[in-house]
């Protein structure tokens, strides 16, 4: 059993009854329909979303039968489940993993830092022509971006050693070998995620995993005194769904969301699924045209099976109001 396969375990262990395998690679790969998104805070899974975007279905479908064949897993029409006794160490031992909360970010990120780190090399060794590690257009704008921004503050020389201190100061309670080879500068080009897990001797998912615990660790710090790597950081907004970028920015327009039917040629039951997405992937965004705090208080008192079960206890609710207020219990949404 590899990496993968304890992540995989991971996931099916973490929802308390059966589910299709569908849905389990939804959760995988951080497709954000209403009920991944819904369950994904319902049973606290968030961590566990997402964190395999690229994961292709006839991989995941192997995994899934490869795991059965060993006697781990149960499949059944009803869905899928842990066999008992089996257990996974997968969240202990990569405990800052938190995919829903950084993903479609981590990769770029790590992307805008690997060119700055080459910017500032090349600067170190006055080397104004080379070719930049990343070609990616929207990468190297933001790169220019912050150059612009932290170049108006301090010199390129204070700002290099600024950043030197950063880095040290992440790498000293993260394993600097997962990082460290991958960056470029002068004339070394830094090795790729395959060679860096072989020269680290971690077979290949154990290496992504780890790589991919390391940056979350830093991303849980960056308000603490790394203004430079904050300042790569992609924002929240950028974690959203394509569609439901375009929603939140008609309402920032000012556009009401009820409204947005209209405009955007769609359903309500899409225009809510895109709230919901808003109130988990953006701090502080405000719910209170749909749900009060006094509401979000009583239904994260207890714990829950379904959404059925709320809309039981609280039939005064509809089930968008349900799911606002049982993502802001976990993702920080306000009433006020």
């Amino acid at each position: 059993m590899d990496t993968l396969d304890q992540y995989i375990l991971s996931v099916i262990a973490s929802f308390p009854l059966k589910r299709k395998p569908a849905f389990l690679f939804a959760i995988v790969t951080g497709k954000r329909t209403g009920q991944a998104v819904q369950d994904a805070h319902l049973f606290e899974v968030t961590p566990l979303f997402g964190c395999l975007p690229t994961l292709r279905q006839r991989s995941f479908d192997a995994r899934l039968a490869g795991l059965q064949e060993l006697g781990w897993i149960e499949v059944t029409e009803d869905g899928i489940a842990l066999v008992p006794g089996i257990a996974s160490p997968f969240q202990t031992q990569f405990p800052y993993i938190d995919g829903f909360l950084y993903q479609n970010r981590t990769n770029r990120f790590f992307e805008r830092l690997l060119l700055a780190i080459q910017v500032f090399s090349n600067f170190k060794h006055e080397r104004k022509n080379y070719l930049p590690i990343v070609r990616d257009e929207e990468t190297q704008l933001a790169v220019k971006y912050w150059l612009a921004t932290h170049l108006a503050e301090r010199s390129k020389e204070v700002a290099r050693a600024d950043l030197f201190s950063e880095l040290e100061r992440w790498l000293m309670d993260a394993d600097a070998s997962l990082f460290v080879p991958r960056f470029s500068g002068g004339d070394y080009i830094g090795k790729t995620a395959l060679q860096v897990a072989e020269l680290t001797g971690r077979e290949p998912w154990n290496y992504y995993f780890a790589w991919l615990n390391g940056l979350h660790q830093l991303f849980g710090r960056l308000d603490q005194g790394f203004p430079l790597l904050a300042g790569l950081m992609p924002s929240a907004e950028e974690g959203l769904t394509t569609s439901a970028r375009k929603t939140l920015q008609l309402a920032e327009q000012g556009v009401p969301f009820d409204k947005m039917m209209t405009v955007r040629h769609l359903k309500w039951s899409t225009i809510q699924d895109h709230i919901v997405e808003m109130a988990a992937t953006i701090p502080a965004f405000d719910i209170s045209e749909w749900v009060d705090e006094a509401t979000v208080l009583r239904i994260g008192a207890q714990g829950w099976q379904s959404l059925k079960e709320i809309k039981q206890a609280f039939p005064e609710l509809d089930y968008f109001q349900i799911r606002l207020a049982l993502i802001a219990k976990r993702s920080g949404a306000t009433c006020s």
